[in-house]
């Protein structure tokens, strides 16, 4: 789970942060919780990194809250939620952000359970996996058993490595949505590893052999340029 925070005052980005860990710590799944403080900064990273939610304050000294939202809404093909966090708090305010396609508006000073609660809401909204469910995935022709860590096509075995089990089922659950190599080395590699492209591009070509993500099995798992990968279902041969 890759959450960018947006507030110009560092206190705001560290209460913030402490408030989404105490949610990381009951998770199956790893946070990273990323801080900005100008709403240029957030931009240019959205370019090119992917973020599973966003928190953002409306007034900066540069770009505010909601250009960023705006921009997200109107450019990112898989857009992340969106939770407004500010002190604006008129009527008006509160509608034109929702409007404009914030999932949801929060008022300063927030306290720190209701802040984890509407975080956790938004992201049941939005399919995103935030505690353990159940143990088994099955997409198409693919079957992932975590209890086993397994991975089946068509019924039949597939011997993966643990890191090829993981990388897949986080492929598998983020189809047609493109995921940063960024993204994918903070999730599976550790950090004293190399961030190179070639780790990551290697296990790509083998969950492509291995799992038959090819077109003639109604699978493309494409590489972006200059960003990472997104894994899609078309139609087969």
């Amino acid at each position: 789970m890759r959450v960018a925070i947006l507030d110009d005052e560092q206190t705001e980005v560290d209460r913030i942060t402490q408030t989404l860990q105490n949610i990381a710590k009951r998770s199956e799944v790893p946070w990273s919780l990323h801080g900005f403080s100008r709403g240029e900064e957030l931009l240019r990273q959205l370019k090119r990194e992917t973020f599973d939610l966003l928190i953002l304050d409306w007034q900066l000294p540069d770009v505010s809250g909601l250009t960023v939202l705006r921009w997200s809404r109107k450019h990112l093909e898989k857009q992340p939620p969106v939770i407004m966090l500010t002190s604006r708090n008129g009527e008006q305010d509160v509608v034109l952000a929702l409007n404009e396609g914030a999932d949801d508006y929060i008022n300063k000073p927030f306290r720190s359970q209701e802040l984890q609660a509407r975080v956790l809401a938004v992201l049941r909204r939005q399919g995103n996996v935030v505690q353990n469910k159940s143990p088994s995935l099955k997409v198409y022709d693919l079957l992932f058993d975590d209890t086993e860590q397994q991975v089946k096509r068509n019924d039949m075995p597939v011997n993966l490595t643990e890191r090829e089990y993981s990388l897949a089922k986080c492929l598998i659950s983020n189809i047609d949505r493109p995921l940063s190599r960024e993204y994918l080395y903070e999730r599976f590699w550790p950090r004293e590893e190399v961030h190179s492209s070639r780790p990551l591009d290697t296990h790509i070509y083998r969950l492509r052999s291995k799992l038959g993500l090819t077109p003639e099995n109604g699978w493309k798992l494409a590489t972006i340029y200059g960003y990472g990968y997104r894994l899609e279902r078309i139609a087969s041969d």
